[in-house]
């Protein structure tokens, strides 16, 4: 029967204190570099997806085949008013995925500060 006591402190010493001991360290090593190359993955997406290169090559080229002036005209307010569009959309995107990477960064700050806060007012 002490096998099994021993074993159980044993586990519970090592993967138990250990993760507590070791979650801080990964949150902020491992997790927010695989957390930045997801954040970097999906705005290279988002940037193909939403053609800016392909966009930027046909600026100038007519709409619809149409070669007179007032087309080229209208074609080219078009592509400014598309483009300026996506770009804040993507903007938008990017500021989504700066928050969560801050909030990423604040969590566990705020996890401990909030949970001594409470240990401290529940104290008095």
């Amino acid at each position: 029967m002490s096998c099994y006591v021993s074993n159980f402190i044993r586990l519970l010493v090592t993967d138990l204190l250990g993760s507590l001991v070791w979650f801080p360290i990964w949150w902020y090593t491992l997790g927010l570099h695989k957390l930045n190359l997801a954040i970097y993955g999906a705005l290279r997406y988002r940037w193909t997806s939403y053609s800016f290169n392909l966009w930027l090559k046909n600026f100038f080229v007519p709409m619809y085949g149409a070669y007179d002036i007032w087309s080229r005209l209208i074609s080219v307010l078009m592509r400014v008013v598309v483009l300026s569009a996506r770009l804040v959309a993507f903007g938008l995107e990017a500021a989504i995925y700066a928050l969560g990477l801050l909030l990423w960064i604040i969590a566990p700050l705020a996890f401990a500060w909030l949970t001594v806060m409470s240990f401290l007012s529940s104290a008095t």
